[in-house]
This record gives structure tokens, C-alpha cells and sequence, in this order.
């Protein structure tokens, strides 16, 4: 693969002096795995002019020379007058002028990713569709690892557990102390309080943690109940693990069992991260409303009206999970291997405690993001967003543990266009998807999870008792229309 790396990557990964910058690590750790598995580092001729701002003619110099080890992509991409019309056109020389034309380059295919740490480019490139193809540095590292399974993490839990076991103390907390000084005074009354807390570990410290409000009258306008996440948090030092899809899987689960409705979460305008993870759940800013410390409000509701002119998949970002439109899809049935399905839903495992654990199981970021994708060798072309899919766990447990929403489907046989489609969201290594596509054409289905039947999974005897399918399921197949009305009502069981 190509990855064309901006001026803020290399500036990390090529310090001047003892002084390092933040997220070092993690920039060397991603040149270690490109250099490791043979894949292509680029940059772009544009970005020579983000070091000719350098005022110091020493410094600016000395990261010039250090810029030149890089090998510069030929004949980059112009800007289009579609990227244009989105955009608007750059001053010459600035700023965004360099970040355009980087990003033209993914627009015009010349390379598989674009590396960088810049809010503004991850804004542009969701604006032109192609968000998927740029990433932080740490998707970047953490695609690189799930493809090659070189550094299998370590499986994460979420807990819940009381505030007050929270540690006040761990660094998690600094920027928070720092952005809002009555944070300690706050953290001590909510743990008086006795609040629930969802809880990642991490090696020795809190890797993510949300704590817990029922508001029961419902805040800034909002119709109650509405639960509150307070303090969303996940350390920087296990950014891309997909913690933050991970917290909110579990707050999901928690406000339907609950019956909230809606969730409504505070943060700052700079916390644009975690307003983008957001943003994909279907929580919006709520218009005009602040909080007394400069806080936006995002909040999403959990009751879908009776009439809407969202289309089903958007039906489910806005309302689930769980949401499905099942009077206006076709839902299919895809069986998939145990060894792929522990690893893809490691939360529809044996319980042992936890409320998402994978106690026996290398997870891997894409085991706990709700946003997935499964390749298999199928002949369907008829899925469609917001279509159910079941997934069949075939040989053992002859049963549907998981259901998902189908977002959108790709057929290739191009291993390095499946990679770019599917990122870091698909349980197949490298090697996997070359296999795959050997045998001819891979259908990719990219989908959302939408619920597990831990406690009370569809077996393949119901399936076939209430003429959902015929027999035993041993591809990707349309849900026979006989059990179309019971599945709706029994993956609700």
C-alpha cells in the first residue's frame, strides 16, 4: 500500500533534538510496520511550503534535509473543480492550499492513504467522501497491525463499576482538571452520589471511561429521561483502539434496557475527535445551546417517530442501536467460521463478568467498533443500506448471536480496492484478502452492529421451524419472506 504522509507526521517522526514531540511513539511505531511489511511512504511536493514558514533559517533548514529522505509521489493529482465547488478555492501558498492539494491526492487515487494529524484535512475529507482513506496516526498503525496480525492487543473489557472506584489521580483526567478548574470539586460530588461509571483498563491506568447521569426531566430542552455521559473520555495512548465506539456500545445497551429517550452528551468546540465519533452515531448539536463553561451540547434521540423520510440505514444511525427498519428491507442470513466470528464480535461471547469482554480472545480494533465489515467469496448482489444481516455462527452453536444494518457492499477482486473500502474495520488480514480474492470475485459488506442475543441467540431449529430459510445456511441468502414478521419480532426477545 501507499501512504502519503503529511508534515505534522514527519515532524514527529523526525525529532531535531532531545525535545520530542507529542505522539513520538506512535509515529515511529507506524514508520516500523510500513518499513516491516514492505509498504510504500510517500509525501507531496506541497508540503515543502509548510517548512518555508519556518522563521528560523537554522531550523528550517535542518527539517528540510530531514524531509528529503522521503521519496515524493509523481505527478501529483491537480484539484479538481468538484473539490473546488466543495471547498472553495485556497489562497496560493497557504494553509489550506497545501491541505487541498494533499488531499486531491486521495481523491485522485494516487495513493491508498493520506497519514496526518490535522483536524481540518479529517473535516475536508469526510466533506468529499473519502474520510475513510485518511487517517491518524493511530488508525494508521492499527490497520497496519490488524492486517498483518503483528501486535495482537490486549482484549479489552468495559466494566461498570461506581465513580468513586475511579482513581482522581489518573492521568486520563489532567486535561480535564486543566480545561475545567472545578472538575475535582465536581468528580467528588458525583462520587458521593454513588453514579455508575463504564470503565476501559488499561496496563496499570483508565484507558476510557464514561461516567453516568439520569436526567429525569430531561436537560437544555430535551424530553426526559435522557441519560447523561459525562466525562467521555479515552487516554491518548490508546487512541485507535475504537474505545470510544466500544463506551458507546455499551451506553447504548444500557439506555434501551433502561428505556431512556435519548443520550446527550457536553464537549468543547477543540474536542473535534470525539464530535466527529459522534457525529456518526447520530448525535447532533443541539443549535444555540452552550453550557455555562463553553460546552456544545450533542444529543441524539432513541424514539423514532411514527412517519419519516429517512432511509432505513439513516433510520438506524439516528435512532440506534438497536433501530432496524424491518418493514422497508429484506433482511439476508450470512454464516460465518467460529475462529472468524470470535474475533469480529468478541461482546457475543460467554459472559464472564464484564459487559463486553473477550477473555479468551486476541481482540483486534475492529472487535470493538459497532462500524464492521465481513469478505466472503458470495454470489448475492441484492444487499442494500439498511438491510438486516444476520450472522449464522455455523460448525458449534448453529445460531445468530449477532445482527447488524448493512451500510454498503463492494465486489472485487482487486485486494489493494478492498483494503482502501474496508480499512481497519474487517477481521481478514492481508493475506486473507489475497486468498480471498484469488478464488474470484469478494464481496465486502460493510454494516453496523446493531444487537446481540447473548442470552437468547436464534438457533438454526427456529430458523428453519418458522420458514426463515430453507436449510442450513452455507452462504449469504435472502431471509424467506414466510419469516420475514417473526424474525422482526423475535430479535427482540
Amino acid at each position: 500500500m501507499l501512504f502519503l504522509i503529511d508534515s505534522n507526521v514527519a515532524i514527529k517522526a523526525d525529532p531535531l533534538g532531545h525535545v520530542l514531540e507529542a505522539g513520538v511513539d506512535v509515529a515511529m511505531e507506524f514508520l516500523r510496520l510500513v518499513s516491516t511489511h514492505h509498504h510504500d511512504l510517500r509525501t507531496h511536493p506541497a508540503s515543502r511550503i509548510d517548512f518555508d514558514r519556518i522563521a528560523d533559517p537554522k531550523k528550517r533548514a535542518a527539517r528540510l534535509a530531514l524531509f528529503g529522505r522521503y521519496t515524493q509521489i509523481t505527478s501529483p493529482p491537480q484539484i479538481t473543480a468538484a473539490q473546488i465547488a466543495e471547498l472553495g478555492e485556497a489562497v496560493p501558498g497557504s494553509n489550506d492550499a497545501v491541505d487541498d492539494a494533499l488531499l486531491a491526492s486521495v481523491v485522485g487515487h494516487a495513493v491508498g492513504y493520506l497519514v496526518t494529524e490535522d483536524d481540518g484535512i479529517h473535516r475536508k475529507a469526510a466533506r468529499m467522501g473519502v474520510d475513510q482513506r485518511v487517517l491518524r496516526l493511530a488508525d494508521a498503525v492499527n490497520l497496519l497491525r490488524t492486517l498483518h496480525v503483528d501486535l495482537p492487543s490486549v482484549p479489552p473489557s468495559v466494566r461498570r463499576v461506581k465513580t468513586h472506584e475511579l482513581n482522581i489521580d489518573d492521568p486520563i483526567f489532567d486535561g480535564l482538571k486543566a480545561d475545567y478548574p472545578p472538575f475535582v470539586a465536581w468528580f467528588q460530588k458525583a462520587a458521593q452520589s454513588q453514579r455508575d461509571a463504564l470503565l476501559i483498563d488499561g496496563a496499570g491506568e483508565h484507558a476510557g471511561l464514561v461516567i453516568l447521569k439520569r436526567e429525569p426531566t430531561g436537560e437544555h430542552g430535551l424530553p426526559g429521561p435522557q441519560l447523561k455521559l459525562c466525562t467521555f473520555k479515552v487516554a491518548d495512548e490508546y487512541s485507535g483502539q475504537k474505545y470510544g465506539e466500544l463506551l458507546l456500545k455499551a451506553a447504548f445497551e444500557q439506555a434501551h434496557a433502561e428505556g431512556y429517550e435519548g443520550i446527550f452528551v457536553t464537549l468543547y468546540p477543540k474536542q473535534e475527535a470525539l464530535s466527529a465519533v459522534l457525529r456518526g452515531f447520530g448525535f447532533e448539536p443541539l443549535a444555540g445551546v452552550t453550557t455555562d463553561s463553553g460546552e456544545m451540547v450533542f444529543a441524539k434521540s432513541l424514539v423514532a417517530p411514527k412517519d419519516t423520510t429517512l432511509t432505513p440505514l439513516e433510520q438506524h444511525i439516528a435512532y440506534g442501536p438497536p433501530w432496524i427498519a424491518w418493514d422497508a428491507t429484506t433482511p439476508f442470513i450470512i454464516p460465518i467460521e467460529p475462529r472468524w466470528h470470535r474475533v469480529l464480535f468478541p461482546d457475543a461471547e460467554p459472559d464472564d463478568g464484564a459487559l463486553f469482554s473477550a477473555a479468551d480472545v486476541g481482540t483486534r480494533p475492529f472487535g470493538n467498533a459497532l462500524r464492521k465489515a465481513y469478505l466472503c467469496n458470495a454470489s448475492t448482489r441484492l444487499l442494500k443500506p439498511g438491510d438486516p444481516v444476520l450472522f449464522y455462527r455455523s460448525h458449534d452453536e448453529k445460531a445468530v448471536f449477532v445482527i447488524g444494518v448493512c451500510e454498503s457492499t463492494l465486489v472485487s477482486q482487486d485486494p489493494d480496492e478492498i483494503l482502501a473500502e474496508v480499512g481497519n474495520r474487517t477481521v481478514y488480514a492481508l493475506a486473507d484478502i489475497q486468498a480471498l480474492a484469488r478464488r474470484g470475485d469478494v464481496l465486502v459488506v460493510k454494516f453496523r452492529q446493531d444487537r446481540v442475543l447473548r442470552g437468547n441467540p436464534i438457533t438454526i431449529d427456529e430458523l428453519r421451524a418458522e420458514k426463515a430459510v430453507n436449510g442450513w445456511p452455507q452462504q449469504v441468502q435472502r431471509i424467506r419472506e414466510e419469516g420475514r414478521e417473526w424474525l422482526s419480532t423475535r430479535s427482540d426477545a
